[in-house]
């Protein structure tokens, strides 16, 4: 049984410097420690205070922060590629800064007193959450009584502030939208205000503590809550893009190591009575197939996400925009676990040993087919991104 997040935070973390020169060096520089820490994470359950402490001092954590608060306000390459090369090192390590640092820049439309707060207060902007319409909200005089239980907080042993969706209820009767939809609301609550279930054990992204977590019942003032008319962003273009770039860039770094992985392996293994691995015709052949997907997916995510960027320098991007990118980062994903099913099947009898925790081929792959599942990327998103492409969406679709 993996143990419990910990609950309280270091200075160390809550006082991470928020920049650096190289974003992409920085990163770079890590993989020798994130890879020394992987199997330590996967057996306790979250990221091993080596790795913390190493990404900490690095600056990487303010990579989605706007910089009228310090933040480098990355562009999407600079975030592909940063968040691509830490989930090389370790698909666990990437996913929970992935989720965490994407949810910390999501606070740039809350008002003044959560800004002031988050990000320049002294406990740490670190965030994390869920948006699952899991939580229940009353208005009150000054904001919305919450509470709600939540599923899948990565990165929670970084965050100082945790985020949820909430359906708003006036009494016991649904508030509904202009559409007659759920109204919904986002809020931001101090890490003291949640209860961490500690509850993690699964076969993939083992380290990435994404515990169950639970807003006990209280009070959200309104600068707490996301999405308010007339409330201005303190963000650039970079916040107003979704957090499917964050999926894609790590289903990429995840299915490079993956078949960086099956390639040195093929080049000593060899069954009885057969060439080396590498010198067989059929595994040429499918190798090059996934390496030049691969290849094609990241090259993909890169102009659609740049469009997206585009467009939101100039307004809000059209729905097409953001499904094209969607799209592209399914198929990222699905193209990526394909990869990590190629290496493990491939290794044969070393994909198969345990190694103690050491056989990051059997790592890598359990993380792919776990992070495919994710509602972000999954089968849904396909469709949904293809009937935009089609023209036969649902008028009523207004997201994506």
């Amino acid at each position: 049984m993996v143990d419990s997040v910990p609950n309280e935070l270091p200075a160390w973390l809550t006082g991470t410097p928020r920049s650096c020169l190289d974003p992409l060096g920085a990163a770079r520089a890590l993989r020798p420690i994130i890879e020394a820490g992987a199997a330590e994470g996967a057996r306790q359950g979250y990221i091993s205070e080596d790795v913390s402490r190493a990404i900490a001092s690095s600056g990487l954590w303010g990579l989605r922060l706007p910089r009228v608060f310090g933040g480098m306000e990355a562009d999407p390459r600079t975030y592909i590629d940063v968040i691509e090369e830490l989930s090389y090192a370790d698909p666990s390590t990437g996913w929970a800064f992935m989720a965490a640092s994407f949810a910390a820049g999501q606070a740039v439309n809350l008002g003044p007193s959560a800004l002031e707060a988050i990000y320049r207060g002294d406990n740490g902007f670190i965030t994390a959450g869920q948006v699952s319409t899991l939580g229940r909200a009353q208005a009150v005089e000054g904001g919305y009584r919450v509470q709600g239980d939540f599923h899948f907080g990565s990165g929670s042993q970084f965050a100082s502030w945790f985020l949820g969706a909430f359906a708003l209820f006036a009494g016991e009767q649904p508030v509904l939208d202009d559409l007659g939809q759920q109204t919904v609301i986002v809020c931001f609550t101090s890490r003291k205000n949640v209860r961490l279930k500690g509850n993690w054990d699964v076969m993939g992204l083992a380290a990435t503590g994404s515990v169950d977590f639970e807003f006990i019942d209280q009070m959200i003032p309104l600068d707490f809550v996301l999405g308010v008319p007339g409330r201005p962003d303190q963000g650039g273009p970079t916040h107003k893009i979704g957090v499917s770039i964050g999926h894609c860039a790590w289903a990429l770094g995840a299915g490079k190591r993956a078949l960086d992985e099956i390639f040195r392996l093929a080049q000593r293994k060899r069954r009885f009575k057969r060439a080396t691995l590498i010198d067989q015709p059929v595994f040429q052949k499918q190798y090059g197939e996934h390496l030049a997907t691969l290849q094609a997916a990241r090259a993909l995510a890169i102009t659609v996400f740049a469009d997206w960027f585009d467009a939101a320098k100039s307004g809000k991007p059209s729905l097409e925009v953001r499904a094209q990118a969607r799209l592209a980062s399914a198929w990222a994903t699905d193209v990526a676990l394909k990869v990590g099913q190629f290496a493990m099947f491939s290794a044969g009898s070393d994909g198969v040993r345990n190694n103690g925790g050491e056989n990051t081929i059997q790592r890598v792959y359990r993380d792919l087919q776990v992070g495919a599942t994710h509602r972000h990327v999954d089968g849904n998103i396909l469709i949904e991104a293809s009937q935009v492409a089609l023209r036969v969406a649902d008028p009523t679709m207004v997201d994506l």
